[in-house]
């Protein structure tokens, strides 16, 4: 220890001991000549070794590297200005692709204590979902002991005087903002004390977003009231700009979760203890206690809970967590479903796009490594020089690589301030929530710095070693290079092809129904507090309006409306062994003929078909390879009585993924609604007609069958376009990495190929003087390249080919291994890099053999 803190003694006070050190270091010097003694030895020698003894050498050496390597790069402001670009493209990619997955992922929720809350999800064997009846919620509140406080949260679209079109409610429990720490931008949020009685005045919180656009972000708006449903509420405060709540969504306003039946007339939601009928829900822990010992505790709770309701809650039911104060937990929604519950897509997802940008970065490494081995023959004289004075191998090596890290620290700097722009654009791009901030954190900024430094590993260390060591002519580490390049390059334009052919696909081909021509009706009756029955004769009552309107050619009802990505509801179902994710579609018997999907085998459904099912072709093949399915049981339904009976398959379909598109595993099956669908049904229309006139007649007469009720009418040509936009945004940024590592690979080569050049004038000469044709220069200089790009070329087609299987469920039903995709890119890249390679080649031919032949 004392040696540790004589040292640090030594770096605060050494200049003055340095001055002590040479002082005395002069008068025993003086002292030995007197005494006879003129060998008194290598002074500066014996400063360093004192120096060594006192501290730690190797920080003056590294302040020399720095500061040499910052001048030497001063010196040369082309070269540091093209490198610093490179390496901020590659970085920046990298940085944005990693901050997404830091926004979402890694980064809290701007609340309170995010790391204390749990997201619960109602967990049973082959059964899941998201939401929690009101009642088990409340149960579970009151009993919980590992838990400090629990959230709940349910949405609905409402009728608002005013607004045109339906207001997004969000009705949360009344702790909702104390447990966040949210803070008004005016007048008060929720609170527990006044708004949780069942006499309370209605009550609302705006949002920001909506108090800006509704209200001209009007200050005074602090007691005046909203008209919702026909109820009025009363503003009591305006949420902060910077409030995130619990969903991705973008609410209008909160209203107490205990109003809600108030609100809306007929509600059930605190009473009914059904399936589909329930609330998101979040808890905080309490102190010391893991998620762990939460679930434990859960358990017997509403094993406790079921012993009351056996009919409702699920056998073996248990609450699993999550956590809950991270983006990533706001993504999932309602979602439930039966069977085995669909995979987490994000990571898949993440591991795509980590791999392609990284191919960006190693494009940028590549060539900056070919700029760096190039630029070592103009250093030839400064590296002999050092080398004739003593400096070894391995000094070299570090002063080369100290510039590369400096480099690199200069490129993470930028690639730092570029990923953030592109983040941010991308936030923008895809309407994503406000509260979103794409500002660098210390993760993401580690990130860019750790990032920096392996891109100074991938491209500097290799040509450090080859300058210091004087082999910078060999030929061997610039084919690697070229070869890393080309391999990188191809990978990301066969990437880009594959997606722009699935999006040519989509485009082009036919889904398999009918979206040209039709618009879906979702009134959600079930948020407006409609029974079964009452939701089964207003859906009737709709479709018999609509019937009668001019144009109209068939018109149909389901619980899961094509395109329109809500009550997706997907079933898991293991046979023989196989597992399948099916997508349940809860249709009316006329479904099929109005959205013109086709009967291969068998027959439609009818209004007696209870046990029936249809399954499409591709389901057929897979459950029953080489049989005849008409006739074959398939999982289980309910009949007439509610008894549970096996699904008989009555009918096969023609492939039609209305929910999953871009999915070539997705199957279908088809059967009646149960009394449990009929508040979710929406009606689906198709015209022989304009589709334009049809939506405000549609919506005119949903209105006056209720006019509490503003269904959202939407066309299934809409929801088409709007399903392809993100196709292609993915499509769009592809191709600019594919274009974007195809550049970085021209210039690469075309700076190699220049450098060749260079080299090879005076051999050029000779063989001019000689009488060589332009084929044979340009064959003598190009020539050397083939061998490296044809390796790239074959790797980079096996690297596609195994990325390109994480695609296959966003390719349309294109091959993975499609070979016009492959051809086209890597005809694309050869032509373009040839070209890129002729510019500088033509050069050689233009050699006079007289001045060639008195190059050095």
């Amino acid at each position: 220890m004392s040696d540790f803190f004589r040292r640090i003694r030594y770096l605060l006070n050494r200049r003055r001991m340095d001055a002590e050190l040479a002082g005395d270091m002069e008068f025993h010097r003086e002292m030995a000549q007197r005494g006879g003694r003129h060998n008194f030895g290598d002074t500066l020698r014996l400063r360093e070794d004192a120096r060594e003894a006192w501290g730690w050498m190797w920080i003056d050496r590294l302040g020399q590297d720095l500061r040499y390597a910052f001048r030497v790069l001063r010196n040369a402001p082309g070269f540091t200005l093209a490198a610093v670009l490179m390496l901020a493209l590659g970085i920046g990619v990298n940085v944005a692709a990693f901050g997404f997955f830091n926004l979402i992922v890694l980064k809290p929720l701007p609340v309170r204590d995010p790391d204390t809350l749990l997201r619960f999800k109602r967990s049973a064997p082959e059964r899941y979902a998201y939401s929690l009846p009101y009642q088990e919620m409340a149960f579970v509140r009151s009993h919980a002991k590992t838990l400090s406080a629990m959230m709940a949260l349910n949405t609905a679209r409402l009728t608002m005087e005013g607004k045109e079109g339906p207001a997004s409610v969000h009705f949360v429990t009344t702790n909702f903002f104390s447990e966040l720490g949210a803070a008004p931008k005016f007048g008060r949020l929720l609170d527990a004390a006044r708004d949780d009685a069942s006499d309370a005045p209605l009550v609302a919180v705006l949002s920001y977003g909506f108090w800006r656009s509704q209200f001209g972000s009007d200050p005074s708006v602090v007691g005046r009231t909203v008209r919702l449903n026909g109820r009025l509420l009363a503003i009591v405060g305006v949420a902060a700009e910077e409030f995130s709540g619990l969903s991705m969504d973008k609410p209008d306003l909160w209203a107490p979760l205990v109003q809600q039946p108030q609100i809306v007339t007929g509600s059930h939601l605190l009473t009914e203890l059904k399936e589909g009928v329930g609330v998101r829900t979040w808890g905080r822990m309490q102190p010391g206690v893991t998620p762990q010992g939460v679930e434990q505790e859960l358990r017997y709770i509403i094993a406790e809970f079921r012993q009351q309701h056996p009919a409702e809650i699920w056998e073996k039911e248990s609450l699993a967590s999550q956590p809950g104060g991270y983006a990533k937990s706001l993504m999932i929604g309602d979602r439930s479903g039966t069977g085995t519950e669909p995979s987490d897509k994000l990571y898949p997802l993440a591991v795509l796009i980590g791999s392609l940008v990284f191919l960006i970065l190693a494009a940028a490494c590549s060539n900056l490594g070919g700029l760096l081995l190039a630029r070592g023959v103009s250093r030839e004289r400064e590296i002999s020089i050092r080398t004739a004075i003593g400096a070894g191998t391995g000094r070299l090596i570090r002063q080369l690589f100290t510039e590369s890290v400096v480099l690199g620290l200069l490129g993470s700097a930028a690639g730092l301030a570029l990923g953030f722009v592109v983040l941010k654009l991308m936030i923008a791009w895809t309407g994503a929530p406000d509260w979103l901030d794409p500002s660098p954190d210390w993760p993401v900024t580690a990130f860019a710095t750790g990032i920096g430094f392996v891109s100074a590993i991938l491209f500097g260390l290799a040509p450090a070693i080859q300058v210091a060591r004087q082999r910078h002519r060999s030929t061997f580490s610039k084919q690697v290079l070229i070869g890393a390049q080309v391999a990188a390059s191809c990978v990301l334009l066969i990437v880009a092809g594959l997606l722009i052919r699935a999006l040519d696909h989509a485009l082009s081909a036919s889904p398999g129904f009918e979206y040209e021509q039709a618009i879906a009706v979702m009134p959600g009756l079930g948020s407006h507090g409609y029974t079964p029955e009452q939701s089964r004769a207003y859906v009737d009552a709709l479709k018999d309006r609509i019937r009668e309107l001019p144009g109209v050619a068939s018109v149909s009802a389901t619980a899961t409306p094509p395109l329109a990505g809500s009550n997706v509801m997907v079933v898991g179902v293991t046979i023989d062994g196989r597992h399948m994710d099916v997508h349940w579609n809860r249709v009316d018997p006329g479904f099929l003929e109005t959205m013109k999907i086709p009967i291969r085998a068998g027959r439609t459904l009818t209004s007696s078909d209870a046990a029936g099912i249809l399954i499409s072709e591709s389901l057929a093949r897979k459950s029953w390879p080489n049989e005849n399915p008409l006739g074959k049981h398939f999982l289980s339904g309910e009949d007439a009585a509610g008894a549970q009976v096996p699904y008989t398959v009555i009918g096969i379909t023609r492939d039609a993924r209305m929910d999953a598109m871009e999915d070539p595993d997705a199957v279908d099956a088809y059967m009646l609604p149960g009394k449990e669908d009929l508040t979710k049904m929406a009606v689906v229309v198709r015209m022989s007609g304009s589709l334009e006139s049809i939506v405000p007649a549609v919506s005119s007469i949903a209105r006056s069958i209720d006019p509490q009720v503003h269904p959202r009418v939407q066309t299934l040509k809409g929801a088409f376009r709007q399903k392809m936009e993100g196709i292609e945004r993915g499509t769009a940024a592809a191709a600019v990495l594919g274009a974007s590592a195809l550049l970085l690979a021209c210039l690469g080569i075309v700076g190699l190929v220049a450098y060749a050049v260079s080299r090879k004038m005076k051999e050029i000469g000779i063989r001019m003087a000689l009488g060589a044709r332009p084929s044979h220069i340009l064959s003598l200089v190009l020539m050397q390249f083939s061998r490296p790009v044809a390796a790239g070329l074959v790797v980079g087609i096996g690297g596609a080919a195994a990325l390109s299987d994480l695609l296959r469920r966003q390719l349309f039903g294109i091959s993975p291994l499609d070979p016009v995709s492959y051809l086209a890119a890597t005809a694309l890249f050869v032509a373009t890099v040839v070209l890129a390679a002729l510019i500088p080649a033509r050069r050689a031919l233009r050699v006079n053999p007289t001045n060639a032949l008195r190059c050095d």
